[in-house]
C-alpha cells in the first residue's frame, strides 16, 4: 500500500480540527456552527482584542406579557473585548461620563466608575500564526450574559400577574445567525419553563408552562467616519444619549448628545444637495397593498424639512420585494414594518439605535399594528385601560415611550364612527383612513430622525 502521498499531506491545525465538523459564517466575527448538534464557537482576531464594539438588542418575536414583542429595541451599549491570561472577556463600558482630556482630573477618569464583566470565557484554541482565538460561544449567546431577557419583578406587579419562569438551556437554541462585514447576528430562541405557572395570559401564550422569546444580539463595529457629536440645546426637544461632564461646574453638568443620521452634503459649497447617503426607508412587503402609497407620500414629505436644513432627497423609498434575500431585523436595513398582533401594544412605534460615542443614528425602524384600521379594544379595557396612556407596556419599554399613537386610534375610532353615524362615503371613509395614516407615519418618523 503506498502511504507517500498521505504521509505528505500537512498536519490539521488545533484550530482546523476544532471547526472542520462546521458551518462558517464568516464576517465581523466569524461564528462557526456544529454540524452535529448545533453548537457554536466565535472566532476573535488578535487586532479586535482590547477594542470597543457597538452592541444592539432586538426583541424578534415574543409576547407582550412577558415584555417583548416583534421590533422591540431593547438594548444599545459599548462592548470591549479584552484579554486576561487564558481568557476572553466582554465588558460593558460605562459611556455615561465626560472627562476634558486636558484636565489633570481626566488621569482620574475611571475613579469610583465600574464597568461591567458581562461574560468570561477559557480560550479553547489559539492559532499562533493567525491570530485568531476561539471560544465556545454557547454560554454567550445561550444565556442571558449579554442582556437580560427575562424582566426583574416589578413591585407594582398586579397580583396574579402572569411572569417567565426559568431559562431551559435544554431548549432554548439558535434560529439564525448572520455575519456581514461590519455587523454579526445571533438570533436566539429562548424557551422560559415553569412546571406550575401563575397568572392569566391572552390566546396568544398557547401553553403558559413554556413560552418563547426569539432574540437578536448584534454586534457593530465602530464606524470610522468625521461625525461630530451634537451637543443638546435643552430648549430643543431631542432624544440624547446622557453625559455629564464631570469637570464642569455648572450645576446642570450635562453633555448629552442628541440623536442625528449622518447626512453629509454632496456638494459642500450648494444651498442645497443631495446627501453623500440618503436615508432608506424599505416598505415592509407585509404592508397591505391599499396602504403603501399612502406612507411612501407620507415618507417623502420629510424631504420639505430636510431642505430647510440643505439637503435635496434625503429621504428615499423602496418596497422590499416578495422574494427579498433579506429579512426586516437586519440592522442594514430601515425598514416600516406591519404586524397584526394578537394583543397589539400600539398604534405605532418608531425606535433608532445609534452610535453611543457620538449620538450618531445607525438604524430604525417603524413597527405599525392593524390594530390601528380596526374599531375595537379588549373587552376588559373598556373601562378601564382603553384611554389611559398605553399602561401594557409602560414597565417593558423605555420612560420615554409615546402614547401618541394610542390616541390617534382613539381618535380614529370616533371619527370613524361619526362619519359613518352621517353616512359618510366609501370614499370619504378611506380618505379619512388615509389622513390618519399619514399623521401616524410622520409621526413616528420624526422620531426616528432623533
Amino acid at each position: 500500500m503506498d502511504t507517500t502521498a498521505r504521509s505528505a499531506e500537512p498536519a490539521k491545525s488545533e484550530l482546523e480540527k476544532a471547526i472542520e465538523k462546521s458551518v462558517a459564517f464568516e464576517g465581523l466575527f466569524t461564528v462557526y456552527q456544529d454540524t452535529t448538534d448545533g453548537s457554536t464557537k466565535m472566532a476573535i482576531n488578535h487586532d479586535q482584542l482590547d477594542k470597543e464594539f457597538i452592541y444592539f438588542g432586538l426583541s424578534q418575536d415574543g409576547v407582550v406579557e412577558a415584555g417583548h414583542f416583534r421590533g422591540l429595541f431593547r438594548d444599545n451599549k459599548i462592548v470591549k473585548i479584552q484579554r486576561y491570561f487564558d481568557r476572553v472577556e466582554f465588558i460593558h463600558v460605562n459611556t455615561r461620563y465626560y472627562f476634558d482630556e486636558e484636565s489633570p482630573l481626566s488621569r482620574a477618569s475611571s475613579a469610583n466608575i465600574t464597568d461591567a464583566v458581562l461574560f468570561s470565557a477559557k480560550i479553547a484554541v489559539e492559532d499562533k500564526e493567525s491570530g485568531v482565538i476561539l471560544i465556545d460561544s454557547d454560554p454567550l449567546f445561550l444565556t442571558e450574559s449579554l442582556h437580560q431577557i427575562k424582566p426583574s419583578p416589578s413591585p407594582f406587579s398586579r397580583p396574579g400577574q402572569f411572569s417567565l419562569g426559568n431559562l431551559s438551556r435544554d431548549k432554548s437554541k439558535y434560529f439564525q445567525i448572520r455575519s456581514y462585514p461590519k455587523n454579526t447576528d445571533i438570533i436566539v430562541e429562548y424557551v422560559y419553563e415553569s412546571p406550575y405557572p401563575s397568572g392569566s395570559t391572552s390566546g396568544a401564550v398557547t401553553d403558559n408552562r413554556s413560552v418563547t422569546i426569539k432574540f437578536q444580539h448584534t454586534f457593530i463595529e465602530m464606524p470610522e467616519n468625521d461625525f461630530q457629536p451634537r451637543y443638546d440645546d435643552p430648549r430643543v426637544g431631542y432624544f440624547t444619549t446622557q453625559q455629564n461632564d464631570q469637570i464642569s461646574t455648572s450645576v446642570t453638568p450635562y453633555k448629552d448628545m442628541i440623536h442625528r443620521w449622518n447626512l453629509v452634503k454632496k456638494d459642500p459649497e450648494a444651498e442645497i444637495s443631495e446627501p453623500v447617503e440618503p436615508i432608506v426607508w424599505w416598505i415592509e412587503n407585509t404592508t397591505p397593498h391599499e396602504f403603501r402609497e399612502t406612507i411612501k407620500e407620507a415618507t417623502l414629505a420629510w424631504n420639505e424639512a430636510f431642505e430647510t436644513a440643505g439637503f435635496k432627497n434625503a429621504i428615499q423609498v423602496k418596497v422590499q420585494p416578495d422574494d427579498a434575500d433579506w429579512e426586516s431585523g437586519d440592522i442594514r436595513y430601515n425598514v416600516l414594518r406591519w404586524t397584526s398582533s394578537p394583543v397589539p401594544p400600539f398604534g405605532g412605534y418608531g425606535p433608532s439605535f445609534v452610535n453611543p460615542r457620538t449620538g450618531q443614528i445607525l438604524g430604525s425602524d417603524i413597527m405599525l399594528e392593524w390594530v390601528f384600521f380596526t374599531n375595537r379594544f379588549f373587552e376588559e379595557d373598556v373601562l378601564t385601560e382603553a384611554f389611559s396612556t398605553g399602561s401594557k407596556l409602560n414597565e417593558a419599554m423605555d420612560p420615554q415611550f409615546c402614547t401618541f399613537g394610542n390616541h390617534l386610534h382613539h381618535n380614529n375610532i370616533f371619527g370613524m364612527n361619526v362619519l359613518q353615524h352621517f353616512e359618510a362615503s366609501a370614499e370619504d371613509l378611506e380618505g379619512y383612513q388615509k389622513e390618519a395614516l399619514t399623521m401616524l407615519i410622520l409621526h413616528e418618523l420624526g422620531h426616528t430622525f432623533g
